[in-house]
């Protein structure tokens, strides 16, 4: 009898064990009826699509307890998913929201005084006072930023005569009510400071937004030099419009149909739709890439694939390709995510000559979900993205051809050491497109960076921990097509 008990008992523990850990396989969390409806929703669909769901933490190891953003975190992989930064906070490139249902436009700048900046901190001279300059990276058209006649390469250093100083300071130059700045220019004499001008600065608006900045085609020693400033990869002013792509398409068969080189500035690009990388990928390969029957594809966490191509569907009936043999690309440590895609997917379509700093390394995508309610949307990162030749090993950032800062110089540790001359974006001196026009002339890597642009800056503390780019950046290529 004492046997039979033990058998029952053993057999019963054995029973329950499996469905523990089938409760655990990808797709199945804990029994519905110990999970609130979102928190099933979440553990469900993270079990079925996330890319590293084998990470995932066992249903007894969860707590149904906590709200949505919390439950969401706690099943996100630390290793792979996102970045720890040099102050030691992890930013994970996966993430939830809440919804909207104002789809209107993810290009409006919601209540902005229309430039982007980058911070660095400052001692003032001749005082140990702790100072934050934002230089002005660029502005948007048509804002108070651009009628108060500020420009690319001025740094803010006060706001309403008091210096900035603070977090809290530099977060207000995102948007605000009407002050005056303190604008100053750095002198490579003086190391330091000159110029001093008081502005006043209307309150921030709404501003509808064109990632396509700048364009324009530069003669260069006989040849067409096409240029371009794309700010994001994005399609058009909400999901359902092409607006912005069908810019693209226009200009490759028109203002770019001739040109022999092509230069594209995606410096200040941290990411955007995958769709947009196809086209970009189509305009500006050689023409086999057309007919490839990849461009590169997506492997999910079954180890599956889906291929994507760059074809003539992508150009439609006005876009054009450019045929061309070597593309030269401008990138910064902000691009990241799509702007790297392009670069891996070209890579072995033609030559790829990135001149900048080493970019931040997504090489991963993402896909959107949304709860039944309509109240929760979530972006988990879903699949690795890869080129045609089966290669995706830019996680820690692409290298360049030629290393330099657009405004700044580094050294080892990443701390600034010196500033450049700072000009206009598609400025021909502009420092990053300059040495691009300087190879394209027939200067060598060597020949180009063993020329400096470059002043010391002595009174450097170290990068200031806020860049207006980051509210821009995506948790890696967005998947907005059907493979």
């Amino acid at each position: 009898m004492m046997y039979r008990k033990y058998l029952f008992f053993l057999l019963t523990c054995l029973f329950l064990n499996a469905c523990s850990d089938d409760n655990n396989e990808p797709g199945v969390g804990g029994g519905d009826e110990d999970r609130p409806e979102t928190l099933a929703w979440i553990e469900d669909t993270m079990r079925q699509h996330y890319l590293w769901n084998d990470k995932i933490k066992k249903a007894g190891e969860l707590n149904y307890t906590a709200d949505p953003e919390t439950f969401f975190t706690s099943l996100l992989y630390k290793n792979e998913d996102g970045k720890t930064g040099a102050s030691g906070n992890h930013h994970y490139y996966s993430y939830i929201e809440k919804a909207t249902v104002d789809t209107r436009s993810f290009t409006t700048e919601d209540y902005t005084y229309g430039f982007e900046f980058t911070t660095v901190v400052f001692n003032l001279q001749g005082s140990t006072t702790k100072i934050i300059g934002a230089l002005i990276l660029y502005l948007l058209p048509g804002t108070p930023a651009e009628e108060a006649g500020l420009k690319r390469g001025d740094w803010i250093i006060g706001i309403d005569n008091n210096p900035i100083t603070t977090q809290e300071d530099v977060m207000s130059l995102l948007g605000g009510t009407e002050k005056t700045f303190t604008i100053a220019q750095w002198d490579s004499k003086t190391n330091g400071f000159i110029n001093s001008r008081h502005v006043p600065i209307g309150t921030a608006t709404s501003v509808d937004y064109n990632p396509i900045l700048t364009y324009d085609v530069i003669p260069r020693a006989g040849k067409q030099v096409g240029y371009l400033v794309y700010d994001r990869f994005m399609k058009g002013i909400d999901n359902d419009n092409t607006v912005f792509d069908d810019q693209l398409r226009t200009l490759s068969s028109g203002l770019f149909s001739g040109v022999n080189e092509f230069v594209l500035d995606l410096r200040y690009n941290n990411g955007g739709l995958l769709s947009c990388v196809q086209l970009l990928c189509a305009i500006l390969g050689p023409d086999h890439i057309l007919t490839a029957k990849r461009l590169g594809y997506l492997q999910y966490n079954d180890d599956s694939t889906g291929n994507f191509t760059a074809g003539k569907s992508h150009l439609g009936s006005t876009g054009k390709n450019l045929n061309l043999r070597r593309l030269f690309v401008l990138v910064s440590s902000t691009s990241a995510s799509a702007s790297e895609a392009v670069i891996n997917l070209l890579d072995p379509f033609m030559e790829v000559i990135v001149i900048g700093e080493q970019t931040e390394g997504k090489n991963v995508a993402s896909a959107p979900f949304t709860s039944d309610d309509k109240i929760w949307e979530m972006h988990p990162i879903t699949s690795k993205i890869f080129n045609s030749a089966d290669k995706s090993d830019y996680s820690n950032g692409w290298r360049p051809n030629v290393k330099m800062g657009d405004t700044f110089d580094y050294d080892d540790n990443g701390d600034i050491t010196s500033i450049v001359d700072i000009y206009g974006l598609g400025d021909p001196n502009e420092r990053l497109l300059k040495t691009a026009l300087e190879i394209i002339d027939g200067k060598s890597y060597d020949e180009i960076t063993t020329k400096s642009y470059a002043y010391p800056i002595e009174k450097v503390l170290g990068r200031g921990t806020i860049n207006s780019l980051d509210r821009k950046a995506t948790n890696g290529v967005i998947i907005d097509i059907d493979q």
